[in-house]
């Protein structure tokens, strides 16, 4: 199993997009009922650092639009969010200041 997220929206709120993630082996494994996805990749979770750094992007979505993380699982709250396209390369500090923390 791998660490992967996509990004959904659902048939009713069709422009906030929800982070999900989770250990899996493919990222369709990921996706639940009617969703729309807007794409994926994997993450790297720093529980010490508070860091969620995501990379990537997911064979059965592409890359994850980015624009479309609006909704994250209160779980994460406190964490700083980095995206890179490619592991092991800095990445950039996403703003989280519009977020919802559900």
């Amino acid at each position: 199993m791998h660490p992967k997220f996509i990004l959904v929206s659902s048939q009713d709120a069709p422009l906030v997009g929800t982070f999900v993630y989770g250990m899996v082996y493919q990222h369709k494994d990921l996706v639940e009922g009617y969703v729309k996805v807007h794409g994926g990749g994997w993450y790297l979770r720093d529980d010490a650092a508070m860091t969620m750094t995501l990379y990537g992007s997911s064979g059965d979505y592409g890359e994850p639009r980015l624009a479309f993380l609006n909704r994250i699982p209160s779980e994460l709250r406190g964490y700083r969010f980095f995206y890179t396209p490619f592991p092991g390369t800095p990445g950039n500090e996403l703003d989280l200041s519009g977020v919802e923390w559900f």
